[in-house]
């Protein structure tokens, strides 16, 4: 017998206090995004933080390392360092860590150089995607994202300073294509809240993806990203493609106006504590490649408007009984599915799904 239609709302899927926590202790297994390759260079080390571990991140001869933050004599910080023939060296007492994290010189003590069998913890480390990744587990969970746009010469590119949000990664991640916002949020820039339905679209998950093809969403044209559209109208109706790569990145392309321009936004969200996340965020144009600034301030202004409502978000700090939240049909599709996927790795069960 049928159970009648499916329900126009739905509390069918949550995340609550404790899975949430769960959550934080799976993503030890994949990996995240600690500093822009760029920044990284042969003569300092960088501090980067990842899910309560401080880390120190280096290179030498081109190849990126990243160990935990923590001399093993004293418990100074290895990125107040310096790098010195090859080797991390404290700049409290000068101890000296290899490529591995061993202890190969102690200046205080010479005759033990090279004999205690003493260490740091190296992290699995990665550059992709014009980042630094690392992974707080030996054997890491699904592939390093990819942005092959940035070989492209057409395009022009722009590397956001990262910035700290009191939110969860899933919170922030889930804000870039969480549709319905865009006309309450983002009124008179990237949506119209006298005009707030939202189309069916298409969602799937491919691999250690989700895909998500969606649209029309109207947009003015009164900002840099759409003032080239060839229309005389205040709005414009956008589509956009988006690859979640999961659990923590998201890659955006959406149309600009004219026929064949691109703007691609890419994020990736590092969990930096439970309820602190940091942003790295890349955009992408082939199209007023002139204009840097003002796509700054367009990025800027977004955020500025995000911010506030996705930080106060919660059930994160609330009892469980308190922590379902709804979800529209069709509305909410994209991130419902990647609700599904989170509560898998909340509970050990994620995986590969099959490529498309």
């Amino acid at each position: 017998m049928s159970s009648g239609p499916e329900p126009a709302v739905t509390t069918e899927t949550h995340l609550d206090v404790a899975g949430e926590s769960r959550l934080h202790q799976h993503l030890r297994h994949f990996w995240h995004p600690v500093a822009f390759s760029a920044d990284i260079t042969d003569d300092q080390p960088v501090q980067g933080e990842l899910m309560g571990e401080r880390l120190a991140i280096w290179r030498h001869d081109g190849s990126i390392r990243v160990f935990r933050d923590l001399c093993r004599h004293r418990g100074a910080s290895l990125a107040l360092g310096r790098i010195d023939q090859g080797c991390l060296r404290c700049a409290y007492h000068g101890w000296a860590y290899d490529e591995s994290g061993t202890v190969v010189d102690i200046p205080a003590r010479p005759d033990l150089s090279g004999s205690l069998n003493v260490g740091v913890e190296s992290f699995p480390a990665a550059e992709s995607a014009g980042l630094v990744w690392a992974c707080l587990d030996p054997e890491p969970k699904f592939p390093v994202p990819e942005l092959p746009v940035l070989e492209d010469r057409d395009y022009t590119h722009l590397f956001y300073e990262p910035y700290d949000w009191r939110c969860s990664m899933a919170r922030r991640l889930e804000n870039y294509f969480d549709f319905s916002h865009f006309a309450h949020v983002h009124h008179g820039v990237l949506g119209d809240r006298n005009d707030a339905a939202i189309a069916d679209y298409s969602v799937r998950r491919d691999g250690g993806e989700i895909r998500i093809d969606a649209g029309p969403f109207l947009e003015f044209t009164d900002n840099p990203k759409n003032k080239g559209v060839a229309t005389s109208g205040e709005t414009y109706e956008a589509w956009k493609r988006y690859r979640i790569f999961m659990p923590n990145t998201m890659l955006l392309h959406s149309s600009a106006g004219s026929e064949g321009q691109d703007y691609t936004l890419f994020v990736a969200v590092a969990p930096v504590e439970p309820r602190r996340s940091r942003c790295f965020t890349i955009q992408s144009r082939n199209y007023a490649l002139d204009q840097d600034q003002e796509f700054r301030d367009l990025q800027a202004l977004i955020l500025e408007q995000d911010k506030p409502v996705v930080e106060s978000q919660r059930p994160e700090e609330l009892p469980d009984d308190l922590a379902a939240e709804m979800h529209v049909k069709g509305a909410d599709a994209g991130t419902l599915e990647y609700r599904r996927w989170l509560i898998e790795i909340s509970n050990g069960t994620y995986q590969l799904a099959p490529a498309s």
